[in-house]
């Protein structure tokens, strides 16, 4: 019940953004840094050619761990888990994407994958996604999920690129 509340504490009064030009793909790497010694591998694909957002370090830095800790969560009792974390250049924005290769996310439930309290987890608090959610909006894109056919989820969020100021 604590860890509930003070997840909502989180959700409800997050800090100001701190905004600034911002390597996806060193962040990424950072952050798979605290995944060396994981018993699940993650598979690192850096495709994007265009990995600068304006964005807030520690905020993202929040959404990638809660997407790989979703991924790591749902391959529990799997055969030969993966999780692939790759981004991609699409239009003028970055997509991320955090697959898995789990048990997948129940057809019925998808469409409320983002509401807060809504959880798939025997301890969850049904907080972790819709926090996401509301970071990457306040970074001005855009976040889905979806169960890939040959089983798992995949989560793909899209961050506008860094405009250069003339």
């Amino acid at each position: 019940m604590k860890n509930m509340v003070m997840d909502f504490a989180d959700y409800a009064r997050a800090p100001a953004l701190k905004l600034v030009m911002l390597d996806m793909h060193s962040l990424l790497r950072e952050v798979m840094g605290l995944y060396e010694a994981n018993v699940h591998p993650i598979t690192l694909r850096l495709d994007a050619r265009h990995a600068r957002v304006k964005g807030d370090a520690t905020r993202l830095r929040q959404v990638i761990h809660n997407l790989l800790q979703n991924g790591q969560d749902a391959l529990q009792g799997i055969d030969r888990p993966e999780i692939i974390l790759s981004t991609a250049d699409e239009a003028d924005t970055l997509k991320l994407r955090v697959q898995d290769n789990g048990s997948g996310f129940p057809e019925h439930l998808l469409a409320r994958a983002f509401e807060p309290y809504m959880t798939t987890k025997p301890k969850g608090t049904g907080l972790g996604l819709a926090i996401v959610k509301k970071i990457v909006e306040e970074h001005g894109g855009t976040i889905t999920i979806e169960n890939v056919v040959t089983g798992g989820t995949r989560v793909s969020v899209t961050l506008p690129l860094f405009e250069e100021v003339a």
